[in-house]
This record gives structure tokens, C-alpha cells and sequence, in this order.
């Protein structure tokens, strides 16, 4: 063997047991960073899965919302409706009892006119008395 092939083992041996060395001498700062990685992974995942069950979530939600706010403007219809009508019951309420303090108070003019026909009927009455 010539000495170009012995000195290029020795250096081919140095350069594999630097890289040994090296590689090992972190070796547990290795082992930590992997099981950091192997629990980010886990994290990762587990947020993958939470954010498409959200998003599931979301759209069953924005259904729902658009539900009811057609209802809501079906309600609104109604509502407004009704308000009419408790517009119009209001003011047939005020003339009730604007009618019940007239019925409740005699109409003097009318009170003298019931007179006049109780005093003719009487006085008819009494003129065909045949007896």
C-alpha cells in the first residue's frame, strides 16, 4: 500500500470521528428537539382536527343564522301588521268610551222631544178613551 492510500484512511477516519463526535456530543439536545418536534406534530394534528370541526361548526351556524333571520323578517311582517290593527283597536277604544260618556249623560234636546211624544201619546190615549 502506498502512502497516499494509508494517509487518505487516516483522514477519511478522522473526518467519519469528527462527525461522531460532533453528531454525539449533542446528542441530548437532539433527543429533545425531536420529542419537541413529535409533540408539535401532535399539537398540529390535534389543531387540524379542532379547526375542521370549527369550521363544520361555522357553516351548521351560518345556516342557521340565515334561518332565522328569514324568520325574523317574517316576524317583522307580523309585527307590523299587528301594529296596525293595535293602531285601529286604539282609536275604536277612544270612541267607545268618547260614546259611553254621551250614552252616560242624557241629551237634554232628546230628553225634551221624548217628553213631547210621552205628552201626544197621552193625550191621544186619553181622546179615544171610549169609556
Amino acid at each position: 500500500m502506498n502512502w497516499y492510500t494509508f494517509l487518505a484512511l487516516i483522514l477519511w477516519w478522522a473526518i467519519w470521528y469528527a462527525i461522531f463526535y460532533f453528531r454525539y456530543q449533542h446528542k441530548d439536545t437532539v433527543n429533545h428537539l425531536r420529542s419537541s418536534l413529535k409533540e408539535a406534530n401532535k399539537e398540529l394534528q390535534f389543531v387540524q382536527s379542532e379547526l375542521d370541526e370549527f369550521t363544520e361548526q361555522n357553516t351548521i351556524l351560518r345556516e342557521e343564522i340565515t334561518k332565522l333571520l328569514e324568520k325574523n323578517d317574517d316576524l317583522t311582517d307580523v309585527v307590523t301588521e299587528l301594529s296596525k290593527y293595535y293602531v285601529h283597536i286604539k282609536k275604536a277604544a277612544e270612541k267607545t268610551t268618547e260614546l259611553n260618556k254621551f250614552l252616560q249623560e242624557p241629551d237634554k234636546e232628546m230628553l225634551e222631544k221624548i217628553d213631547k211624544l210621552n205628552k201626544t201619546k197621552d193625550n191621544e190615549y186619553e181622546e179615544k178613551k171610549f169609556f
